[in-house]
């Protein structure tokens, strides 16, 4: 808001808006941090083509679903995996069983009468990191080009984009969208090229541009397939498919329904049908006492006490916090996705094996 003021757009026609999933948590990325943006929301910040959600920094992460063609008996999967995943390359070890990032096989069971259907799901879940450099720092390459402005804020530098500069912006969105898809299919051929087909059932965005780049999906989803929703590794996946769910039966309810038509947003949120991606991340103890400590710069410190334990904490970033913090538990999201009946619970998905590259640490490395 304050760079769009700078610009002198009008923010009040417009009419921005920031709506989060139930997963909506903190982002690890410390330029996002510092932007002013969490994870697991979707972002509308188009001002009369004056271009915002590149701020958020898009990158074309996803998921693609697969399902194995007469899968093999799942001792023999093991044994392939246990074999093939060292093969892996290093983009890769880069990418998977690195923080949220993974791919593994997963049993498929009815979520009504809890019985295996015989069928065998892989979920890749990451980016190829092909291009993201040019989204997440478009100064080096979009600074000379019509219709670039960067705004000086207290807290960090923000780029805003019409014109010229938004065109070829969004083209490298979609350049780096696609490969980052067919990055995930890659990593599928080495796995089981020559030992076991498979199809590819969804390819999903959850942090990448809609509608022209109006929208940002920062860490959720709109898909009219099969959803992949994430959590631990230890309690798998769930495979749902996304209700109509801000429909107007939903919002005339919903406890902020009143505030939604206050701010004149009924419209926009009643063609908005979304769901979360993942079960996000809580604080493995109850906080106390937690602190961000700004200078001139932005975000200087983060101070932080546990309930029951005298000692203060101080992090430099959030990849610090991370290690004092755990993914959601599957539960409680999923009994306010019950709540607001955001989608439909298609399979239960545990997990049978996780694909690690060599060299890599089992459940992330930080």
């Amino acid at each position: 808001m304050y760079g769009v003021n700078e610009l002198g757009a009008d923010i009040e026609a417009a009419n921005p808006f920031i709506i989060f999933a139930p997963d909506g948590t903190c982002s690890y990325n410390v330029t996002r941090t510092k932007r002013g943006f969490a994870y697991g929301a979707i972002l509308d910040m188009d001002f009369d083509g004056l271009l915002a959600t590149n701020n958020s920094m898009p990158n074309g992460c996803g998921y693609s679903l697969y399902e194995l063609i007469d899968p093999l008996p799942d001792d023999k999967l093991i044994r392939l995996v246990s074999t093939t995943q060292k093969k892996l390359g290093k983009d890769q070890l880069n990418q998977l069983g690195k923080g949220n990032h993974f791919s593994a096989i997963y049993y498929v069971k009815d979520p009504i009468s809890g019985e295996d259907t015989g069928r065998r799901f892989v979920v890749v879940h990451c980016s190829g990191h092909v291009g993201v450099d040019f989204l997440y720092y478009p100064h080096f390459w979009l600074n000379q080009i019509e219709g670039y402005h960067i705004i000086q804020t207290p807290h960090d530098d923000v780029i805003f984009l019409e014109g010229e500069a938004r065109e070829l912006y969004l083209k490298k969105y979609e350049y780096t969208n696609q490969v980052n898809a067919d990055n995930r299919d890659v990593t599928m051929k080495d796995i089981f090229i020559d030992q076991q087909e498979w199809r590819l059932l969804e390819k999903i965005t959850h942090q990448g541009l809609r509608k022209n780049g109006k929208l940002h999906l920062t860490g959720t989803q709109i898909h009219d397939g099969i959803v992949p929703i994430a959590f631990n590794p230890e309690e798998g996946l769930i495979g749902a498919k996304i209700n109509p769910n801000l429909r107007s039966e939903f919002l005339n309810t919903w406890e902020h329904g009143q505030r939604v038509k206050d701010l004149g947003l009924y419209n926009a949120l009643n063609s908005l049908n979304f769901a979360p991606h993942g079960g996000g991340y809580e604080f493995r103890f109850p906080v106390e006492y937690f602190n961000i400590q700004l200078d001139p710069k932005g975000i200087n410190h983060f101070r932080m006490r546990f309930k029951g334990d005298g000692a203060q904490l101080q992090f430099k970033d959030f990849r610090e916090i991370r290690n004092f913090m755990t993914f959601r538990q599957k539960t409680p999201l999923i009994q306010k996705l019950g709540e607001t009946h955001l989608i439909k619970i298609l399979y239960h998905m545990p997990r049978l094996i996780q694909v690690y590259p060599p060299h890599n640490i089992p459940g992330g490395n930080y």
